[in-house]
């Protein structure tokens, strides 16, 4: 049978619904499709729908075949009308469906621009099968095929970038231009899976408001592939926002010192904690300007001094007398600034650091012990506050005294605490009540 639909140009004229031998056809060249596609020998009916001048009508109805090879061959043919690429998206060979979809796909370019065409509704509907079909490998040609395309239908892509398999999601994620930032924005509030974030990082040209949700993520990964996206725009805040947070994610090192476009400050604070040889890295960047390479050159120095007076330094805790009375000076003298113990930090001064925090809070140093030894976020943040410092140094306090990762860190809102009076109140009340 010959079946009614539509032809493949786009055109409204429809196939007759009429038995195969039925159909009026003027010419030899339909006789003799018409016997070769009823031919016992499956060979003769494979090398019929893999002809380029085979008659759309024959190619549907071979489409049906039921011959295996024969469907393979028609799925193959780009001269075959939709209708039967419709119907072969239900095939049960998966190679079939899989070989149907790189077709589809390489031939969607070619749509036409007006969407109510019949030919547009039918490829439509064709990938749309496909982008859902049980055969995973199916749904990964598709999406590596389509994930350059320009004008791929949003709804299929938007299927195959909520794919529950990274191997589908990832090449739509990362490299579709139709998904829309509040596509992407979408995706990542849904709770999307492990990969897909990292994917989404890697997007050429990212907007500075995706990056902003990933540096936020806690998505390790994610981070890592923004910070080495060097097309991303990245904020100063949201860069911040990651370096307080990089000592300990190793893997956010080496992408933070090839980061383009760093400030001086930026600079200063990355090569408190990476590496030497990444610091040697940054100081052969042709891109950095004076200042900040005269930054790192500064930063360099003094970790060199620092190296070196550690090896003959006397064990800390020889020197934690001079400590507490240093902080005493400094305290009376109005030196213990946030910025001031941020330095420490970056210095590693970690004794100093804690000293300090014990007399500005006005609770005992073995307190501070207590609170460092439980690693307990909360606590230092409710410290920080108590001790009249600031969000961003209670973040550092995290990562570099307590060593938490970044999904472990309670992450402050700009200059907001990001507990409540009450919770920090409550840190405090237990940690002074637990020393009594």
């Amino acid at each position: 049978m010959v079946k009614s639909g539509h032809r493949q140009d786009g055109s409204d004229t429809p196939f007759v619904e009429l038995p195969l031998d039925r159909v009026a056809r003027n010419g030899d060249s339909y006789e003799k499709q018409k016997i070769q596609a009823r031919d016992p020998d499956p060979e003769i009916r494979a090398a019929l729908a893999a002809a380029p001048d085979t008659l759309p009508e024959i190619l549907y109805y071979l489409a049906e075949d039921n011959n295996e090879l024969v469907r393979h061959k028609v799925a193959l043919n780009d001269q075959a009308p939709r209708q039967a690429d419709l119907l072969l998206t239900q095939d049960a060979s998966g190679d079939i469906r899989g070989d149907l979809a790189a077709k589809i796909a390489r031939l969607t370019p070619e749509l036409p621009v007006d969407r109510r065409t019949t030919l547009y509704k039918l490829t439509v509907r064709a990938l749309e099968a496909l982008a859902e079909d049980q055969m995973v490998r199916v749904r990964e040609i598709l999406s590596n095929a389509l994930k350059d395309v320009a004008n791929a239908p949003a709804s299929v892509i938007l299927t195959l970038a909520k794919d529950k398999e990274l191997s589908v999601a990832q090449p739509i994620l990362e490299f579709s231009p139709v998904l829309s930032d509040r596509d992407l924005m979408e995706i990542i509030n849904s709770g999307p899976i492990q990969g897909a974030m990292g994917a989404i990082a890697k997007r050429r040209a990212l907007r500075d408001t995706i990056s902003d949700v990933i540096a936020r993520s806690g998505d390790e990964e994610a981070v890592a592939a923004l910070l080495s996206n060097d097309s991303a725009q990245i904020r100063e805040d949201t860069l911040d926002f990651i370096i307080d947070r990089a000592p300990q994610a190793v893997t956010w090192h080496e992408p933070l010192t090839m980061r383009p476009r760093l400030s001086p400050r930026a600079v200063q604070r990355i090569a408190s904690f990476v590496a030497m040889n990444l610091l040697d890295r940054m100081q052969k960047r042709l891109d950095l300007d004076d200042a900040t390479l005269i930054a790192v050159a500064d930063t360099v120095e003094r970790r060199l001094a620092e190296d070196s007076a550690r090896q003959t330094a006397e064990p800390e805790w020889a020197t934690a007398d001079n400590i507490g009375e240093t902080v005493e000076q400094m305290y009376k003298a109005g030196e213990l600034s946030a910025e001031t113990l941020e330095a420490a930090l970056a210095r590693g001064e970690k004794r100093f650091v804690l000293y300090a925090v014990a007399r500005l809070s006005d609770l005992p140093i073995d307190t501070i012990h207590k609170v460092v030894a439980n690693r307990s976020a909360k606590a230092v943040v409710a410290l920080s506050w108590k001790a009249g410092l600031t969000p961003h140094f209670a973040s550092q306090m995290q990562a570099q005294v307590l060593g938490l990762s970044p999904k472990e860190m309670i992450v402050p809102h700009g200059e907001q605490w990001p507990l409540s009076f009450e919770a920090m109140q409550w840190q405090i009340d237990f940690y002074e009540k637990a020393q009594t």
